[in-house]
């Protein structure tokens, strides 16, 4: 997945374009996350929880976009080596968890797009288009597919906490080069 060429720099780090959908991969999950918790504050059917779900999926299809550009800016532009503070087992725990991440990513926004259409929702990205469900509706099989999709969404969650916690503590107690791989140059 990944490209061993390396970027010139006094420290290797990621480029602009991954640094940037990284960033912002990191907040569409929050807002795709977190405005889920809005829902109980709007009785069913007002605009105001349609305007919650709207904006859950808009953002959980932008997901999906990031996902598919961080590969291809992955197999096209040049990725650091890995950094030479990680010893082969924790760059292997590394790897592990960047591919979950990846599957989960991925994972995630099909199965919340599959339990729209079981409700017999179809799916918007932000009003520009619209995507009329393909299958049944099925109330019974939604009930069980919305279990999935929140499984894989608190999953993602999770191991995006342990994975910006590890990024802190190389950062902050190891004192490596692994955080800033990430951050914004200066």
């Amino acid at each position: 997945m990944s490209n061993p060429s390396s970027v010139p720099s006094a420290e290797p780090c990621y480029s602009l374009p991954l640094r940037a959908l990284h960033w912002l991969t990191v907040l569409a999950i929050v807002v795709t996350y977190g405005v889920t918790y809005l829902e109980d504050f709007f009785a069913r059917g007002t605009p105001g929880r349609a305007l919650i779900w709207w904006t859950h999926i808009s953002v959980g299809l932008t997901i999906l976009g990031f996902v598919i550009l961080r590969l291809v800016a992955r197999l096209v532009g040049p990725v650091p080596p890995p950094s030479a503070a990680l010893s082969r087992p924790v760059h292997l725990a590394s790897t592990t968890v960047h591919v979950l991440l990846y599957v989960l990513l991925v994972a995630t926004p099909l199965v919340g797009i599959y339990l729209a259409f079981l409700r017999g929702n179809e799916v918007t990205f932000f009003g520009l288009f619209t995507i009329p469900s393909p299958v049944e509706v099925d109330r019974t099989a939604a009930g069980q597919v919305i279990e999935w999709h929140e499984l894989l969404a608190n999953a993602l969650v999770v191991l995006a906490l342990l994975h910006a916690a590890a990024a802190l503590v190389h950062h902050h107690v190891l004192k490596d080069d692994v955080l800033r791989r990430m951050l914004p140059r200066r």
